[in-house]
């Protein structure tokens, strides 16, 4: 019994529950922007398909980066052999057919951009995550999809494309530190992400640049009055420090332990943006 639970645990540690629980909340979010109805099937559907996407993108992503993840992250269930390649990828592929299961359950517009998603977050993670700059664009643009999928769920997206564009650059800056933090295991496996050819220093600026944007965009919508003050308090006093901490660390303190750590202080700031969001 004990091997079975501990089995169990390790398909959820391949899962990454933290990235699954903010998918599976964006929806609902996105709803209530959208202003449509929270509480119904729909959105429910929704949710647990952006959730099921979210496992298999992250199942695929560790199947593909093995032999990144022996230098990067030993740790990980493939690397360290607590689950087998076998058993991953049929994991990987129940979890991505219940998606579409429960996206054509809504309607076939929500299973063609559930489908259409999957399987470009495949071909990110078989070639595109090891290029430059476009991987991570792919990466922030399915996120940012989130939203208009929420709003997509109730029939209602313009409302959604503010955060859309707030999570898109978010998860761009983060990548780029991601990117920073891996260039060992990336140079190994021969990867050329925008860190491994243009260096620490330009990656740094590149960041920066991002998260000036972040700042813009996130101030507009209390400058034109679209959310409110309690919105700009949160953004003030729980995003933008942060994003400061961050870019300190980065040119500061570089090492991957470091940027690590940073990294994951940027997903959990993700459900502060999401706090911003709903109330404001």
């Amino acid at each position: 019994m004990s091997q079975f639970i501990k089995k169990i645990c390790t398909f959820i540690d391949i899962a990454r529950p933290s990235n699954v629980l903010i998918a599976f909340l964006t929806i609902f979010i996105a709803a209530a922007v959208a202003r449509g109805p929270i509480l119904n099937q729909d959105v429910f559907f929704a949710a647990i398909s952006t959730a099921l996407i979210t496992i298999g993108a992250n199942v695929i992503n560790d199947i593909f980066d093995v032999a990144i993840d022996r230098i990067n992250k030993p740790t990980r269930p493939l690397p360290a052999e607590k689950l087998t390649r076998s058993e991953a990828l049929a994991f990987f592929i129940l979890v991505y057919l219940l998606s579409w299961i429960f996206a054509v359950l809504i309607n076939g517009t929500m299973f063609l951009v559930a489908f259409s998603v999957s399987i470009l977050l495949i071909l990110y993670s078989a070639k595109f995550k090891r290029t430059i700059l476009f991987g991570n664009f792919i990466v922030s643009f399915t996120t940012a999809l989130a939203f208009v999928y929420g709003g997509l769920a109730v029939g209602r997206i313009r409302a959604t494309l503010f955060p859309a564009a707030f999570a898109f650059l978010f998860h761009f800056g983060r990548e780029i530190i991601k990117d920073m933090q891996d260039v060992a295991g990336d140079q190994n496996a021969g990867a050329i992400t925008f860190a491994v050819k243009y260096g620490h220093r330009a990656s740094f600026l590149l960041t920066l640049l991002v998260f000036l944007l972040l700042i813009i965009v996130t101030l507009l919508p209390y400058i034109l009055d679209m959310y409110n003050i309690f919105y700009l308090l949160v953004i003030v006093v729980g995003i933008y420090p942060v994003l400061a901490l961050v870019l300190y660390v980065a040119w500061r303190a570089p090492e991957p332990d470091k940027l690590g750590k940073v990294s994951m202080l940027l997903k959990a700031d993700m459900l502060v943006g999401l706090v911003a969001i709903y109330f404001g």
